[in-house]
């Protein structure tokens, strides 16, 4: 598939970049023409190197030094970088009374991290110029798996983040979206979608008979990323096959 060049000349941060969907995403933005600073705790974001295109950064998120140094790579390529997309995960399974070290490190991760990193790009933009935020939302801020209880509430408090963002930011120029996928099979998830039984399920379960892939939801990223949408602000956009519209009795027909 030959992409647009719609991001040329952008610099792009990518957190959650080294696996999954925020490696697809980190391929995408790239692959547009965008220079990226991608971001994730594990040594294996090293491998996506590119000098003068790609500059890996192994660090957390939650730690507060952080968007200093995410900030200074940006700058490295090019910057100031234009486009933020925060896909840092975290969804351990831990009951509902879990402990309170578990419950605040999930936040931390999804949330606050998020509110952290957006708030140091947004004052560090170049205000003459196009900026966009994209999250990395999820069907559990609307609903419930047992066990996942932490990550729920931390991606619900993630779509409000991303409302309010865009209502203050945007007078700034500064545009802040979601993306919500549906199930997406990645390594993390490999006893699920593995499974024959559990498989069939999920698949069953989605109007269109299958899952997300990884490229699906990056090229989702990639129009919120762009100026393709413009004017489209505060918005969650679903990429689940219409799981989300679809009533439980639809599975009985």
């Amino acid at each position: 598939m030959t992409r647009p060049q719609d991001l040329v000349d952008r610099v792009a941060v990518v957190t959650g970049a080294a696996h999954g969907i925020g490696a697809a995403v980190t391929a995408e933005l790239a692959a547009r023409g965008a220079r990226i600073v991608a971001v994730d705790v594990s040594g294996y974001v090293s491998r996506l190197a590119e000098p003068g295109l790609l500059t890996p950064l192994r660090a957390d998120v939650t730690d507060p030094g952080t968007p200093a140094l995410v900030l200074a790579a940006a700058a490295d390529l090019g910057g100031p970088a234009s486009i933020l997309v925060q896909a840092a995960y975290e969804g351990t399974p831990a009951p509902l009374g879990q402990t309170d070290e578990s419950w605040h490190r999930t936040f931390d991760l999804v949330l606050s991290a998020a509110r952290r990193l957006g708030t140091a790009f947004v004052a560090a933009r170049d205000p003459s110029g196009p900026a966009t935020i994209v999250h990395l939302a999820s069907p559990h801020a609307h609903g419930a798996v047992p066990g996942f209880a932490a990550y729920a509430a931390a991606k619900a408090g993630l779509l409000a983040l991303t409302r309010a963002a865009a209502v203050e930011w945007g007078p700034l120029g500064v545009r802040c979206n979601a993306v919500a996928p549906g199930f997406v099979p990645v390594e993390r998830n490999r006893d699920v979608w593995s499974d024959p039984e559990l498989g069939d399920a999920l698949r069953s379960a989605s109007p269109l008979g299958r899952f997300a892939t990884v490229g699906e939801v990056a090229r989702a990223v990639a129009f919120l990323a762009s100026e393709e949408s413009s004017f489209v602000n505060g918005a969650c956009l679903a990429v689940d096959g219409g799981m989300a519209a679809m009533l439980p009795e639809a599975l009985l027909r």
